[in-house]
């Protein structure tokens, strides 16, 4: 089997559906020898900024000379984003050569009535390379909730990171906050210390505590009043935390607040075999670097790729607007139907002159002209455009004070290519 028909075999695999559960993973790993086991990990959960908080606590333990690991979900540029070590995706090869191996354990599975999903094969694969790569320490991003998510299958991790709690899949996790919380807090294991992003909402952390307290395992929250913002621009932040000065290259408020949790689980490692220095927690912050977050593709007049898909990441990337001063944007926007794309615009839609409607490649995209309807409730100018590419071509003749991406990271990941094309041309 060869990358692309690994690809294909493991993209096959969505006719399952998505299936929570951890009975098939612990069985499909237990088939592989569990190569799960004896490996240290980090286990990153939470709605929004997984992604972010995974990839500098990782950036740091590979600037402390750590071998690591990083699964995280779902990938923009290639699927094989989604496994790296030390920064490096999965070579093809390798991959394929995996694929097959976990191929043919999923069959036998499935003959035998419980096939894996998508996400238990590409999960499995990751953490066989990992084990065989002979890495010292990996980090590991949930997928969907926590408690029944295929990550959860691991030993006590070192650390349980919680980021920023909101609502995002409640059909699947519940409508109230204090179900998805609990949902989230299903990683929290015995004893395991747990850091808490610093600006959680009350009803999420009064689940935090109470789970935290039931598992005796030390939380740790943040001190927002130690932090320090220094300057702030679309190339990122720099701030001070507890005395130490950082730069991440991740512009917005909350990617502050993101390394905030990220440098408090790199300290909680002090005492173990894997202790990172501060020089090496501000070099992986300042590494940090996550295609279609508040990316900055041009810087004038700026063009901006985000993947805020929910209330609360529409609500960051309208933070982020407002401190940066950015108004008036030519916004083309994408979601999926069951995403709340009516709160999510109307976060975002007071930072736009023209909205510019598009199809989302993808089975559970939302039509064009519903949202269109929607968008129409916060901004007077709307064209519905369902062809991506001439919605982009439509932007960018048009953003004059900037243009902005925005909405499900399907569309960010077919948006990204066609955007920087026309960026390098402009830049010319």
């Amino acid at each position: 089997m060869n990358y692309q028909e690994a690809l294909s075999w493991i993209h096959a695999t969505e006719r399952f559906g998505s299936r929570l559960g951890l009975a098939r993973m612990r069985e499909l790993l237990r088939r592989l020898g569990d190569p799960q086991k004896g490996m240290p990990f980090l286990h990153v959960a939470g709605t929004n900024g997984k992604g972010s908080t995974t990839t500098m606590i990782a950036g740091a333990l590979t600037a402390a000379g750590y071998k690591t690991g990083k699964y995280i979900s779902p990938f923009v540029l290639e699927f094989r984003e989604r496994m790296q070590i030390d920064g490096k995706m999965i070579e093809e090869e390798t991959l394929a050569a995996l694929a097959g191996e976990v191929r043919a354990v999923a069959e036998k599975m499935g003959e035998e009535g419980m096939p894996p999903t998508e996400f238990e094969l590409v999960t499995a694969i990751g953490l066989l390379w990992f084990r065989r790569e002979g890495c010292d320490v990996a980090v590991l991003e949930v997928g969907l909730g926590g408690r029944l998510d295929a990550t959860n299958v691991i030993d006590p991790p070192l650390v349980t990171v919680l980021t920023r709690i909101d609502y995002d899949h409640t059909a699947i996790l519940g409508e109230t906050l204090t179900k998805i919380a609990g949902e989230k807090c299903g990683v929290i294991k015995k004893g395991t210390k747990v850091v808490c992003y610093p600006d959680q909402e009350e009803e999420a952390l009064a689940v935090i505590r109470r789970r935290a307290g039931e598992e005796r395992a030390p939380l740790i929250l943040p001190d927002r009043t130690a932090i320090t913002v220094r300057e702030e621009t679309l190339a990122g932040s720099r701030f001070s935390y507890r005395g130490e000065e950082y730069f991440v290259p991740l512009a917005g408020p909350h990617q502050i607040q993101n390394a905030a949790a990220a440098i408090e689980a790199l300290k909680a490692l002090s005492g173990t075999r894997f202790a990172v220095p501060p020089a090496a927690i501000a070099a992986g912050i300042a590494a940090a670097r996550f295609p279609a977050r508040f990316e900055v593709l041009r810087d004038t007049p700026p063009v901006l790729l985000d993947g805020a898909h929910n209330p609360n990441g529409a609500e960051a990337l309208a933070r982020a607007l407002r401190e940066l001063g950015l108004s008036e944007l030519t916004t083309v926007i994408g979601m999926l139907h069951d995403k709340d794309c009516r709160e999510a615009l109307g976060r975002v839609a007071p930072f736009c002159r023209r909205i510019i409607v598009t199809s989302v490649p993808n089975p559970r995209a939302e039509s064009p002209e519903a949202l269109a309807a929607l968008a129409r409730e916060h901004c007077p100018d709307v064209t519905t455009e369902p062809d991506l590419t001439a919605a982009l071509r439509m932007a960018l003749a048009d953003g004059e004070n900037g243009v902005l991406v925005m909405g499900s990271l399907y569309l960010a990941s077919a948006a990204r290519p066609c955007l920087l094309e026309a960026c390098r041309k402009t830049n010319l």
